[in-house]
């Protein structure tokens, strides 16, 4: 079993935030359940909120608690899509299955703000949609190609936006113009993450915290897992741990790279302040190869983030250089305090898109959120706890795909990490 990388504490504002969290007790007896979650984030809640809709029997097992990792800790931007554009998806799986996956992942937005409307989750959801503004003419150039790319996703409700409108809606003369996506929001990731786990509990699906697996094992027609050194019996398990999947199924570890994603806000700005950064209140992803993420959240804290290190951790300079990035796109925040400063784990694939696996009857695994995880985890989870119930994953609209690990994985963070520094200069000279 891997070493499991290093986890910070957390200062975040998502903590301060954030509504209760539920009871999950430690499992420390054995158990039988039909099916059993590893993962209390987005991917695994809703898979098994997905089977307790079903009438499945369903168990979730978390090594910390609900919305721990990445799902608690990324910006709570509800982005539709995935990193690649509709004709590369086209390219890359043709034109029936990259329909079906293009039609999937432009309406995972949607899907997951309707769920949240269908259970009345209390986290601050907000479709508001979403900007995407370029800071020179290469990334403008970009976000107009991407808007043309997915207008027909958006029923022709996306627009393109010039740098005046771009000052007007989000207070800065930083952005050169950009195009909007009203099928985006925000929302607080925590508090969602929570709001999962409370409804997959009230339905009758088991959630246990402080319980992690370390090991799984094939016993006749069924699956036994060591969580806390005791026995969990199930007719299927599904891996849903993404950046904290620990070693659990080491060839997809070794298909995977971790890591890490930084942010940090404000304490609550000042009326006076606050009335002049994103006055729209759309939260904001720029287009660099490296970008920011900005959004305020309900209380009026402004909140920017960016892509860490692949040494999986944070360290201080990585929150000065945010400080930095915020006051050069709001100069009038000058002078505001910084209140909190944290970071957590998201996982890169070698082709950007998310995995789906099956390697064994009864064995399942998703990751791979490559940065875009709040709305594609959340209906691959659902896709994937419906296909348990089902018995099938003929109908996924992401294929199922063989584990295939990274090769010399293990120098592969180092390299990536000059790749890294290499983006950095191209997008600081507008390359």
């Amino acid at each position: 079993m891997t070493a499991r990388p290093p986890v910070s504490a957390q200062r975040s504002a998502w903590l301060r935030t954030a509504v209760p969290a539920p009871e999950t007790p430690v499992l420390s007896d054995t158990l039988r359940t039909r099916a059993l979650v590893v993962g209390a984030g987005y991917a695994g809640l809703n898979a098994a909120l997905r089977l307790v809709e079903a009438g499945h029997d369903v168990a979730v097992v978390e090594a910390e608690a609900p919305g721990f990792g990445g799902s608690g800790r990324n910006g709570g931007q509800v982005i539709a899509g995935l990193k690649h554009d509709p004709q590369t998806l086209v390219s890359i799986f043709g034109e029936e299955q990259g329909g079906r996956l293009i039609a999937f992942a432009g309406g995972a937005a949607e899907e997951t703000f309707a769920l949240i409307r269908k259970y009345d989750l209390d986290c601050d959801a907000d479709q508001c949609g979403w900007l995407q503004p370029a800071v020179d003419d290469a990334t403008l150039r970009l976000v107009r190609r991407r808007a043309e790319a997915w207008a027909g996703s958006t029923g022709g409700r996306a627009r393109l936006v010039d740098a005046a409108e771009t000052e007007r809606l989000t207070g800065s003369t930083f952005y050169r113009g950009g195009w909007i996506d009203p099928r985006g929001g925000q929302l607080q990731p925590l508090s969602y993450a929570r709001e999962l786990a409370r409804i997959v509990i009230t339905g009758g699906g088991r959630v246990y915290s402080q319980s992690r697996a370390s090991a799984i094992r094939r016993e006749g027609d069924g699956w036994i897992t060591t969580v806390n050194g005791h026995e969990v019996r199930s007719d299927s398990v599904l891996v849903c741990a993404n950046g904290y999947a620990d070693g659990l199924l080491p060839t997809l570890t070794r298909s995977l790279i971790p890591a890490s994603s930084v942010m940090v806000s404000t304490v609550p700005l000042p009326e006076a302040v606050r009335a002049t950064v994103l006055p729209a209140r759309l939260p904001v992803s720029d287009a660099r190869r490296l970008m920011n993420y900005i959004r305020l959240d309900r209380e009026g804290r402004l909140l920017i983030g960016a892509r860490g290190s692949f040494g999986l951790h944070e360290p201080e300079s990585d929150f000065r250089a945010l400080h930095r990035a915020a006051l050069q796109v709001f100069p009038q925040i000058e002078g505001v305090d910084w209140q909190d400063a944290w970071g957590g784990l998201f996982c890169l694939t070698a082709d950007f898109l998310p995995h789906l696996h099956n390697p064994e009857p009864g064995l399942y695994a998703l990751a791979g959120c490559n940065g875009r995880g709040v709305a594609i985890l959340s209906q691959l989870g659902r896709v994937l706890g419906a296909a348990v119930a089902d018995g099938t994953l003929s109908r996924s609209p992401l294929p199922v795909s063989d584990i295939r690990p990274i090769p010399l994985h293990g120098f592969r963070r180092a390299g990536l990490e000059s790749v890294l520094l290499w983006y950095r200069l191209l997008d600081r000279f507008h390359v």
